[in-house]
């Protein structure tokens, strides 16, 4: 069964919606530390990375541009991270 392009936007933006759902309910909840933090920037990232592919059409580019996108995404979310966890290290 081929997918439309239609289904694969629908899908992406049902998914962005529930990840959204899920780092508020993450936040909602209380868990602090390290951990909460990493929860809800992989969800930041996985979000970020459909909207790169599906939003955005990266998925016919060359390999290059989505390495350069996908690598400024994932500094984006990890130094939030590295920041909290610098600040968790040092008391």
């Amino acid at each position: 069964m081929t997918r439309s392009p239609s289904n694969r936007i629908t899908r992406a933006w049902l998914l962005l919606v529930l990840l959204t759902l899920f780092s508020l309910g993450a936040g909602r909840v209380g868990i602090g530390g390290l951990v909460a933090n990493a929860v809800v920037l992989a969800a930041a990232f996985a979000k970020g990375r459909w909207m790169l592919m599906d939003f955005l059409k990266l998925r016919g580019t060359p390999p290059g541009w989505r390495a350069l996108f996908l690598s400024w995404l994932m500094m984006v979310t990890a130094l939030p991270w590295c920041a909290a966890a610098v600040s968790a290290l040092r008391g």
